[in-house]
């Protein structure tokens, strides 16, 4: 369960440049982005799996905006 928002601090450089993108398309397909990347963004309330493909929650446009 996720107490908190996290901050970019909280990502690797790799995560988060994953999180931008996604952010700046709004939709990405999943195979798009690398697997433990996925993972991690998913686990940290980041991203959602919609529509056949990925998409940002709230909490992961904030984090990609910081």
């Amino acid at each position: 369960m996720i107490t908190r928002i996290p901050t970019p601090l909280d990502l690797t450089l790799r995560e988060f440049v994953s999180l931008r993108n996604i952010v700046i398309r709004s939709f990405t397909p999943s195979h798009q982005v690398a697997a433990p990347d996925k993972e991690r963004l998913l686990e940290l309330g980041l991203i959602q799996i919609g529509m056949g493909g990925l998409m940002p929650t709230p909490a992961g446009r904030i984090v990609a905006r910081l």
